[in-house]
Order: C-alpha cells, then structure tokens, then sequence
C-alpha cells in the first residue's frame, strides 16, 4: 500500500481533493451579488486547470500506483500468497483497463465541473433577482453542491469496476460497461463508497474554513488522497470478488489441516467446524449408513434361509406321516384280501359237502 504514497504526495501540491464541495469555503462573499463569472470559474475549477501536465503525470502515476496494489489483491486471491514479486508483469495485467477508466471519469469529472458552475451562475443570478442574501444564496449553494456530489459518486461508481471486470474477464470496454451495470444491480455497494467520501469531503470544507497555514493543508490533503486511493482500489476488488461469487484462496476453507500437535494449540468453537472435520463427519456418516445396510441385507438373507429350511423341515414332516397313514393301509387291504380268500375257499368247501351229501342221498334211494 505505500506504493500509493507516491502520487498521493504529488497531487497534494497541484489541487485539493473534493473542491467541488470545498469550493464554498473560498466563495467571496464580499463580491456577492455582483460577482463576475470569471471569478465563479477560478473558485469552482481552483487552480487544477494551470497545472494540465503535472496533472497528467500525477495522474499516470494514481494509474500505476492503481494498478499495482489491484493486481497484487487479485493474485492473494487467487493463490492465497500476498508478495509484489514481478511487479512490472503486475502492472501490465492492469494498467490499460484502469487507464481508460480513469480517462473517463476525468472526462465526467471535468463535464461535471461545467454544470456545477453553470448551475451556481444561474443560483446567484435567481437570488440576486429575487433579493436574496449572501447567507441564503450561500445555503443554496452549498446544499446544491452536495447533491451534485452524491450524484457524481453515484455515476462514477460502475466505472470504478471497468478495470476488474477487463482484466480479470478478459471483456472489453463495451462489454465491461455492460457488465459492470448488470453486477452492480440490487447490490449494496454505493453506500460503501459514498459515506467514507462524504466524510473525507466534510473534513476538507473544515479545513477550508479554518484557513489553516499552507504547509498543514498540503499534508492534509496528501493524507486524505492517500486514505482514499487505497480504500477506492481495495474495497472495489473485494466488492468485486463477492458480487461475482469468486473463489478466495486466501480464506478459511482453502486452508490446509494441520498436523495435530499444532493444532492442539487452538482448537475450533464449539459452533463452527473446519472443512476437513465437516468432510470427516460425512465419511463416517456414510460409512456407517453402508455397514447397516449391509448388515440389514445379510439379516434378511439369514431371514429367509431360515425361513426356507423351516418350510423344507415341515413339508418332510408332512410327508412322513403320509406314508406312516399309507402303510396300515395297505395292510388292512391284504389282511380284507386273506380274509376274502378264506371266506371263498369256506364257500367252496361248503358246496363240495353239500354235493357229495346229496349224491349219498340219491345211491341210499336207488337201494331202497
């Protein structure tokens, strides 16, 4: 981050940062209300416009600067290691997408600058027609200056993600702009921005009133560009990495376990469980959920075996006592069939005695 110290010490020499709010405390009150206009353009344009290519090169420098520190973020990100090692190939991975933002938001800076003076010349010449004070003409100028600087941060705020969104994507300029619109919609990122800008502008129209000595305004302003480089380019690529849902290897997830003798030193809340625990967890989970069933599987093949050898046990038993019921069957029918017998040769015996009696008859008649 000290690399922003460099154009943050060049560019409190050339012109204070937020003069489109801090101009009203150089308003001249004692030329109201017949101030010329060319006395409104040097109060509200300051002394930035006679100093065009010292300003280029403070600017050029705020581009490197820029583009180094986001390249840097970018590769922790990604690898989760912060080093500056190589810095021109840094460099050059960002520093034309964050040239041509920074070209355009001077170009809107500057257009911007025009209607606020054009805006303050037509408030001063409506209070001087309507008989209005210095005081009152001054509120309105001031409350309509701050409305024009919310405005502006507002309209600079999807430039701001021009740089990342080509650089990292590969897109260009046209579509990096589409882009970044459609990434920045229903997010809260404005706010982020605008409040610490409205602070940093509240301190600067305080010091402007105070009318300090030279010397102390030009490290106030070399401390408040300082502060602000650094929060723009960090809290843009941080906002950028969580409205894209990119990957951070620089978090607590991408860690590496530990070995447990280091571990034991800090061990993790009771509430919150690293990955690698987490991951353990499920694969005892599952390991357990596939024993069961494979010990609810072989239970219900024992159940069935069992339940096929009971059934065999009793169909054996079932055709044990048939035969035991055949066989005094077939008894009964040969002891019926001797009887029979018996019973035929009785008859036949009787019929061969009662023959021979009537032959005996008939030879004791035929003697008579």
């Amino acid at each position: 981050m000290l690399v922003m110290l460099v154009p943050a010490i060049a560019s409190c020499f050339l012109y204070t940062p937020f003069w489109e709010v801090s101009f009203v405390a150089s308003y001249d009150l004692g030329a109201y209300p017949r101030m010329p206009i060319s006395r409104i353009f040097i109060i509200i344009f300051g002394d930035s416009w006679r100093y065009l290519w010292p300003m280029v090169i403070t600017s050029g420098l705020q581009v490197v600067a820029a583009s180094l520190v986001m390249s840097a973020i970018d590769r922790h990100f990604r690898s989760g290691k912060l080093s500056l090692r190589s810095p021109w190939r840094l460099i050059n991975n960002s520093v034309f997408p964050m040239t041509i933002g920074v070209i355009v938001m001077c170009v809107v800076s500057v257009v911007w600058r025009f209607v606020l003076f054009g805006l303050v010349v037509l408030v001063q010449v409506i209070a001087d027609a309507a008989g209005f004070n210095a005081g009152v003409t001054l509120t309105i100028i001031s409350l309509m200056a701050a409305v024009l600087f919310v405005l502006h941060v507002l309209m600079i705020t999807p430039m701001l993600y021009w740089a990342p969104v080509m650089f990292m994507y590969g897109y260009k300029f046209r579509d990096a702009a589409g882009l970044s619109f459609k990434l920045l919609s229903g997010k809260k990122v404005f706010s982020g921005l605008l409040i610490p800008l409205l602070i940093c502008a509240g301190i600067q129209l305080l010091i402007g009133f105070l009318n300090v000595h030279t010397v102390v305004a030009c490290v106030c302003n070399g401390i408040i560009f300082f502060i602000i480089n650094v929060y723009i380019t960090v809290y843009v690529i941080l906002t950028f990495y969580r409205i894209s849902d990119l990957d951070r290897r620089d978090v607590l997830p991408y860690q590496l376990s530990l070995p447990q003798a280091q571990t034991s030193a800090a061990k993790p809340s009771k509430t919150e469980k690293p990955a690698d625990a987490a991951r353990d967890e499920r694969t005892a989970d599952d390991g357990e959920r596939v024993k069961s069933a494979k010990s609810a599987a072989k239970k219900g093949a024992d159940r069935s075996a069992s339940a096929q050898k009971q059934k065999s046990a009793s169909d054996g038993s079932d055709g044990a006592r048939e035969r035991r019921s055949e066989k005094p069957s077939g008894k009964n029918n040969a002891a019926a069939s001797e009887n029979g017998k018996r019973d035929g040769s009785a008859d036949r015996g009787g019929k061969r005695n009662a023959g021979k009696k009537r032959e005996r008859r008939g030879e004791g008649g035929d003697g008579v």
